[in-house]
């Protein structure tokens, strides 16, 4: 059974029956998966979105790019600045570099 296929068949109802079952999975292994990540995992230019672990609730959703590496953080910078990530500058708003754990973030598709 190939990826395509669990998605086909998950989105044509064959799978109603186990739907809660099947998202307490998922989560379970999002939140061990994500807690599990390190920094080499990813790239400077990875494009990253912000996960729901995030807690500045605003961000969620996010999209980035990261810029540097740290020993156990990565730094990102924001598609769209936003709150107090925005910097001005004579050419316009800007984003900061946010400096976030790997948890946080996962790569975009």
């Amino acid at each position: 059974m190939t990826q395509d296929d669990i998605i086909n068949n998950i989105k044509s109802g064959l799978h109603d029956t186990i739907l809660t079952e099947l998202s307490s999975v998922i989560n379970a292994r999002l939140a061990l998966v994500r807690g599990s990540r390190t920094v080499s995992e990813f790239g400077i230019g990875d494009r990253v979105r912000f996960n729901s672990l995030c807690g500045t609730r605003y961000l969620i959703g996010a999209t980035g790019q990261i810029t540097g590496r740290r020993r156990t953080k990565v730094v990102v910078i924001l598609d769209k600045p936003t709150g107090r990530f925005v910097r001005h500058t004579s050419e316009g708003p800007v984003s900061a570099e946010i400096t976030v754990p790997t948890s946080i973030i996962d790569l975009a598709s």
